[in-house]
């Protein structure tokens, strides 16, 4: 019995790490949209987001919420969707809509909504095994 537990727990860590990054960004995106769209903070409100962002640029942004960080804003937009709004269909349809690799991250291009497309591009880098973002750019400017 304890050799089959072993050998499932093998097996799902080898299934999670073989993830690919396509499938992690929408996971994320899907994940955190829900969380916006419930008044919920991810960057502050708990440690579930570090399952989706790198170690780095989560110790980033948590520096961005504590009381002796400058007052000065230093963007305009959400720092995951790169839009100051949530479209009321955006945790409904996200999708990947391209992809390509370059010498730092595999690029993924994610499309929020239907009615009024935004596409993001999420900079996704392996760490501890795991696909995670470590950083947004924005495609669309809305």
């Amino acid at each position: 019995m304890k050799k089959l537990l072993l050998l499932i727990f093998i097996a799902a860590s080898a299934i999670a790490q073989d993830s690919n990054p396509e499938k992690q960004a929408v996971a994320f995106n899907k994940w955190y949209v829900k969380q916006i769209n419930e008044d919920k903070f991810p960057i502050t409100d708990s440690h579930e987001i570090d399952k989706y962002v790198t170690a780095s640029t989560m110790k980033k942004l948590r520096r961005t919420q504590e009381a002796d960080y400058s007052d000065d804003p230093f963007y305009d937009a959400d720092i995951f969707t790169k839009s100051q709004y949530i479209g009321d269909d955006w945790a409904d349809f996200v999708t990947v809509v391209a992809g390509d690799t370059d010498p730092v991250c595999v690029n993924v291009y994610i499309e929020f909504g239907k009615k009024k497309k935004h596409t993001v591009i999420d900079c996704m880098v392996k760490e501890d095994g795991f696909w995670k973002v470590q950083s947004v750019a924005a495609r669309d400017f809305n």
